[in-house]
């Protein structure tokens, strides 16, 4: 791999990674604070308020890098398929990739649902984002943006977990 291009792909990884956490709006306002509102388009709205909050925890703990919360918001045998096509796979091999992106950027994201659907054992959404990423070593800004499509599974519990994330995008632009 050429290492000029590392930084790269590490954000657009990371740009893909932080659109992740589905199925209700989310914005912010200026105090960074998340806000989710619900988005039924079948089933229940209970399903859809634990998606919600799903996808809002997500986003926080990617936001404020708490690695561990963030992994145990995967199955145990979740998949994350990177802009460049390269499939993670497994709770332990996601942390890690979260680790490495955590340790480089500090992301302020925003997703932008467009589909969703739900049964009782299955969810998922597709949706824009966009994002700004401030690189930890030098403070330097990057927005990128594009799209994803998020899956969830019931777990035997009843507690919603990503079973896959999917990600597609523009590089980031360093400002």
């Amino acid at each position: 791999m050429n290492l000029g291009r590392v930084p790269v792909l590490i954000g657009a990884t990371f740009l893909s990674f932080v659109l992740a956490a589905a199925a209700i709006p989310v914005s912010r306002s200026s105090n960074s604070e998340v806000h989710a509102t619900a988005r039924v388009s079948q089933n229940s709205t209970a399903n859809s308020d634990e998606i919600g909050k799903l996808r809002a925890e997500w986003v926080k703990d990617l936001r404020t890098k708490q690695l561990d919360q963030i992994a145990m918001l995967y199955a145990e045998n979740a998949f994350f398929v990177q802009p460049t096509g390269e499939r993670i796979t497994g709770r332990p091999a996601i942390r890690e990739l979260c680790k490495n992106i955590m340790a480089t950027f500090t992301s302020d994201i925003t997703l932008r649902p467009i589909t969703n659907e739900r049964s009782e054992q299955f969810a998922y959404e597709s949706g824009d984002f966009s994002e700004t990423l401030t690189n930890v070593s030098d403070g330097k800004k990057q927005q990128a943006s594009g799209a994803y499509v998020m899956t969830y599974k019931r777990q035997g519990n009843g507690a919603w977990l990503i079973a896959e994330q999917v990600w597609v995008g523009t590089p980031p632009e360093s400002h």
